[in-house]
């Protein structure tokens, strides 16, 4: 059997804890040495052996490793793409005609603010008969964030044919629309003469013209997308992340997060905590902190990442990576060197029975000045096997040769 590298400086030498327990677990005469080599960290390759049978596995004192705690906080990480918090798109209910188009992409705007003039396809005399018939359908509804809202009138009226989606708003934004030209009128016969009214859609907030679909003069089916209209002024980012993690997460706690290319450090804040149904997920609303640094530099669509921290202090164990098995360990080698989501792996741990058991650990924190992993969830009360067993090893009993 190949076992990876060994300790640095052999300093299982120099820990009386491990020296006790060295004096329990030798049980039976050196084995003969084998081609198997075990290469010490820092250190020669030498030759090593290990020797597996029925009931128990034979260790040197270099695959044996003592407890060497470390204190952490605790953390989860949080990716996430930046994005207006108050955004609405314009969306036609019914099929109607661009009479106008009032602004440009990238414009912005003030609250009210005149955007387009569009008028309804079809006469006055088809409204009044499709609205009763309609209502229930034109009904504004919620889905997860987002909300529609549609402003229907009475029979007696023309029924106005644009409404808003806002996936990242909370309170309905109502779109602004002016009719200009009154045509109803007194029964459907003479109405059915008219030609549905003009009218103004106007701005719902202070913002910028994100998306413009519209043309003057342009024919639109209903359903279809008008303009989007964004305030960049308060940003944030939402995260994904495992549906356990939610016990640790509470609205107010701190976000520390950087962007994609940029060395700058900012600041955000938990504003709302969502679920998703399939699959079953967390998802994490961070609102970016208002400051001189983020106005300069955040801007919507840029890749962000971050830890948010919960709990108290904790403990952890101080391993080498040859201790780490079933686990890919490629995401630590970059900075921060925190795994973005929680990650498992198994080690080898050896009992005050002096048996084997296979136990799994989350991998915590790499540091890339020592080469070394501190890990969670191994009590200071064992060993740690570094030798890389066969799953049949579990439960048989340690001899040091």
């Amino acid at each position: 059997m190949r076992v990876s590298r060994g300790l640095k400086n052999k300093g299982l030498k120099h820990s009386a804890y491990l020296c006790s327990a060295l004096l329990l677990l030798a049980a039976c005469q050196p084995s003969p040495p084998t081609d198997e080599p075990v290469t010490a960290e820092n250190s020669e390759t030498v030759e090593t052996p290990i020797i597996i049978d029925d009931n128990s596995v034979t260790l040197t004192p270099d695959h044996i490793l003592s407890i060497k705690p470390s204190r952490y906080q605790p953390s989860i990480g949080l990716q996430g793409i930046i994005e207006p918090i108050k955004k609405t798109q314009f969306i036609a209910s019914n099929a109607l005609t661009v009479q106008q188009v009032l602004v440009e992409k990238g414009q912005r705007v003030k609250k009210g603010t005149p955007l387009l003039i569009v008028q309804r396809q079809g006469t006055v005399s088809q409204s009044i008969e499709s609205v009763a018939t309609s209502r229930a359908a034109d009904k504004p509804t919620q889905n997860n964030n987002s909300e529609n809202t549609n402003q229907t009138t009475t029979p007696q009226k023309t029924k106005a044919s644009v409404e808003t989606s806002q996936p990242s708003v909370d309170t309905s934004i109502n779109t602004s629309i002016d009719k200009n030209t009154a045509t109803t009128g007194n029964n459907a016969s003479a109405s059915a003469k008219q030609p549905y009214e003009l009218m103004t859609v106007r701005a719902s907030f202070s913002g910028r013209i994100e998306k413009l679909s519209a043309k003057s003069g342009q024919a639109i089916d209903a359903r279809q997308p008008l303009l989007q209209l964004s305030d960049e002024t308060e940003l944030h980012f939402i995260a994904t992340v495992p549906i356990q993690v939610e016990p640790q997460l509470s609205v107010g706690q701190t976000v520390n997060f950087s962007a994609e290319g940029m060395s700058d450090k900012f600041t955000g804040q938990v504003s709302k905590l969502t679920t998703t149904v399939q699959p079953k997920q967390l998802l994490v609303h961070v609102n970016v902190v208002n400051n001189e640094i983020s106005r300069e530099k955040l801007q919507p669509n840029m890749q962000v990442t971050g830890r948010v921290d919960y709990g108290q202090i904790d403990v952890g164990t101080i391993v080498p990576e040859r201790a780490l098995h079933d686990v890919d360990l490629t995401e630590l080698q970059l900075p921060p060197h925190k795994p973005l989501r929680p990650l498992s792996a198994n080690v080898w741990i050896i009992r005050q029975d002096q048996r084997l058991t296979r136990q799994q650990v989350e991998v915590v924190e790499y540091d890339p000045s020592t080469k070394q992993y501190l890990v969670a969830g191994i009590s200071n009360d064992s060993l740690i096997c570094l030798a890389n067993l066969s799953i049949e090893s579990k439960g048989k009993k340690v001899v040091v040769s």
